[in-house]
């Protein structure tokens, strides 16, 4: 019996299930900021990524310097009390939770492809982890980023002087942006951007593999 237990078990170890959390905005806009802390993003009721709700921002680059390398955020979840983004299901230690990825669905229409980013950081806002999706976002289609919650990530470009214990193991604030375009900074051209179906996902050991080990241990009481 032991050893059939033991083949079982290694054979079942691979399988998992997955616990999801998906903001999909088709209500409200979850209390998810613009760029700005405090101020609420507009909410749009249909169209969005799943063909229901989303929100957006309208913004412009005239406070970048071209020649920077700058970025901006253009939509932000946080903990801003008394209206918590998503009713906090985004806060937290993601470490501990085992949050392996987050994404999120986006959408401009500015007239050239933009890099997307993600900024993670504590509730203070700092330290924070900025993760770059390195594939450009074409114009006025949605488009899924994803980002794998992991030290060794290689869209992770920077933890701010910390480490990505130190900023995931407080996670209250969540930032999406873009890397602005040198031809565009400084210009007040007005451009929009659009969020939906912002997820984070932890895997978990599945059903079976979860029986097996009852059954292990049950037999080892049988045999006690």
């Amino acid at each position: 019996m032991k050893y059939t237990l033991i083949a079982l078990l290694a054979t079942a170890a691979p399988a998992l299930a997955v616990t999801t959390f998906t903001e999909n905005f088709d209500s409200d806009n979850a209390f998810w900021d613009s760029a700005t802390r405090g101020v609420a993003a507009t909410h749009v009721s249909t169209g969005g990524a799943d063909g229901g709700g989303y929100i957006t921002n309208t913004l412009d680059f005239s406070g970048n310097i071209a020649g920077q390398n700058e970025s901006l955020s253009v939509i932000r979840g946080e903990v801003e009390a008394p209206n918590i983004a998503s009713g906090g299901a985004f806060v937290g230690d993601w470490i501990s939770d085992g949050v392996s990825t987050f994404s999120v669905s986006v959408r401009h229409d500015s007239t050239v492809p933009l890099t997307f980013f993600a900024r993670f950081a504590d509730p203070n806002n700092f330290p924070g982890a900025i993760a770059v999706n390195f594939a450009p976002v074409f114009a006025n289609t949605w488009t899924e980023l994803s980002f794998s919650i992991d030290a060794d990530n290689p869209q992770f470009v920077g933890f701010e002087g910390q480490t990505f214990e130190s900023v995931f193991d407080n996670i209250g604030d969540i930032q999406i942006g873009v890397s602005v375009p040198d031809a565009f900074a400084g210009t007040t051209t007005p451009f929009t951007f659009d969020i939906d179906s912002a997820t984070v996902t932890v895997p978990e050991p599945s059903t079976s593999l979860l029986a097996l080990l009852g059954l292990g241990f049950l037999a080892r009481r049988k045999r006690a």
